[in-house]
């Protein structure tokens, strides 16, 4: 490998660093490493960012079930996704809530903690996949796509948990369509009902860790299909 090789990856890796310990990078300094080819991508735009970890999970899944590599190796392809997309969704809803990068140390605890938490959830999957694998006639690519839809929710609500962490004092309204009757808090005056029209300081709803997203234990419906969301005081949608 020449000199030029290993410093491009010695350069990539230093820029894998920046992003996983949330560092920021001069404008000047990205202008000019893709001036010569080397790219680091620049986090702002939630939907790209999410498109691509859809891709990278796809990827990862099919390639342990087609043999393109092995378990281990296509788990460590999506724990390494994951990181990435992570930590550039939670940058990306920071800028979004009016934060400055670099986040706070609260915020990199807080984003640390989830993206292990996310690395046990990803090694279960892998493991039910195992026993899949030998399934005869098993449509693999349908079940990748379907966990990659839901492993991309989740990165939704890591960008919301980064915008709300930023905005600190904003004061937001929780609001929304309910859901069906029979849902659960509809039917026990359940936790979206007891929140509807409250209105507190971002900081609260984080201190409550009560961000309507999918799988929040808080909420009696774990709010798997909530549509309801916290609001600025212009009526404005303040969360995915």
């Amino acid at each position: 490998m020449t000199n030029d090789i290993l410093l491009r990856y010695s350069i990539r890796d230093a820029l894998e660093f920046c992003r996983t310990h949330h560092i920021q990078i001069p404008p000047d300094l990205l202008d000019g490493l893709e001036a010569v080819g080397i790219a680091a991508k620049a986090i702002g735009d939630i939907t790209a960012i999410s498109a691509e970890y859809h891709d990278a999970i796809t990827q990862a899944i099919i390639s342990y079930f087609n043999g393109e590599r092995r378990r281990q190796n296509a788990n460590a392809d999506f724990r390494k996704a994951c990181t990435q997309a992570f930590g550039d969704g939670f940058d990306t809803g920071w800028q979004d809530g009016g934060g400055q990068l670099p986040t706070d140390p609260d915020a990199n605890d807080w984003l640390n903690a989830r993206t292990e938490e996310e690395f046990g959830h990803i090694s279960v999957l892998f493991s039910q996949m195992k026993d899949l694998k030998g399934e005869e006639g098993f449509d693999y690519f349908a079940y990748a796509t379907a966990r990659a839809d839901g492993y991309t929710k989740t990165l939704l609500a890591v960008y919301g948990m980064g915008k709300i962490m930023a905005a600190k004092n904003k004061m937001l309204t929780f609001a929304g369509p309910n859901g069906q009757p029979d849902n659960i808090c509809q039917r026990n005056n359940g936790t979206c009902v007891r929140l509807m029209g409250q209105r507190h300081r971002a900081s609260w709803w984080v201190a409550h860790d009560l961000l309507p997203y999918p799988g929040n234990a808080n909420y009696d419906c774990g709010a798997w299909e909530c549509r309801h969301r916290l609001e600025d005081d212009d009526g404005n949608k303040f969360t995915q």
